[in-house]
């Protein structure tokens, strides 16, 4: 398992504490790594005022405003200097957030980005976009989105994998998915549990096709064998194993709603088109729906896909003061 080194927290413009900020300190704390505290600033009446006033004048009003707002965050990050964190403390004029966010996490090379999560509404996400969503299918560190009806002290973290993906030898994304649990559960002193939804095949089937049921049974054994294996590989304990039946959506949110999971680590994928990108409907699904905080983690390869999609040397984190 690898430490955490740098956790960067997307902290608000206004600088203030949020649930995220404290998951962050917590972590960073725990595992001695250094924090970055980052405030992504942008107005686009600057922008429209460069035209009407003068760019010069343009561009002192954004000084201003970031030399404002890198006074909050410093002021936050002294109210947390007591905690012994090394913190660092950057504010970045940006239009486009989450290229700004994923310019500092390379930048700064973060292995985790902590976030306060942002609902949105189904309506909402066919129109737009949500900076969340973005950042869940572009960072190839790992991302906490922290709900806000944070507990003091997580208590049980659930790590979600998928045994039909990869066998139990491979190092992959659910060994991966794995270890973040179990690094996360020995910062937080949290229990850990595992689960793997088994995709149920609906009764109707076994009728219209009576081979069917005999397909099923086989696909059980062997969906039960795997996550025994994999379990065992891990040490889990059998009290400490879930594999429910059904849609995989609907029970993972059941699984960790039942079970009072406070944090579920998950993985997300490359699933075809870029514009697509990223997160099967499952992970998205989830993100909304479960009433606790998730940790993303991406494969091994990701940052290699992200960069047959995305020059990464383009990137620009913003003005500065």
């Amino acid at each position: 398992m690898n430490q955490y080194q740098t956790i960067m927290a997307i902290v608000p413009s206004k600088a203030e504490a949020t649930p995220a900020l404290e998951r962050a300190v917590e972590l960073a704390r725990a595992s001695g790594a250094a924090l970055h505290l980052c405030v992504f600033e942008y107005d686009s009446s600057v922008a429209l005022a460069a035209a009407r006033v003068g760019a010069e004048v343009a561009a002192h009003v954004r000084h201003d405003i970031v030399r404002d707002s890198q006074e909050r965050l410093e002021r936050l990050a002294l109210s947390l200097a007591g905690k012994g964190n090394v913190i660092e403390c950057d504010v970045v004029w940006s239009p486009d957030e989450a290229d700004a966010v994923l310019a500092k996490a390379l930048d700064i090379d973060a292995q985790l980005v902590v976030k306060d999560a942002h609902h949105e509404s189904a309506l909402r996400r066919t129109i737009f976009t949500p900076l969340d969503w973005k950042l869940m299918r572009l960072l190839p560190c790992e991302l906490m989105l922290v709900g806000p009806d944070l507990r003091s002290k997580p208590k049980r973290v659930a790590a979600a994998i998928d045994v039909w993906g990869e066998p139990a030898s491979v190092d992959g994304l659910n060994q991966r998915i794995i270890d973040a649990a179990l690094l996360l559960a020995e910062y937080l002193n949290a229990r850990l549990d595992l689960v793997s939804v088994f995709p149920y095949f609906p009764s109707y089937s076994h009728r219209a096709w009576p081979s069917s049921k005999a397909i099923y049974a086989e696909a059980n054994d062997a969906h039960q064998q795997a996550f025994v294996d994999f379990s065992a590989a891990h040490n889990i304990p059998e009290d400490r194993r879930h594999r429910p039946a059904g849609q995989a959506t609907a029970e993972l949110v059941r699984f960790v709603k039942d079970n009072h999971i406070d944090v579920l680590v998950a993985g997300t994928t490359y699933r075809g088109g870029w514009d697509r990108l990223l997160l099967g409907r499952t992970v998205e699904t989830v993100a909304q729906e479960i009433g606790a905080d998730l940790l993303l983690v991406k494969p091994a390869a990701f940052l290699d896909v992200l960069k047959e999609h995305v020059d990464l040397s383009k990137l620009k984190t913003g003005y500065r003061n």
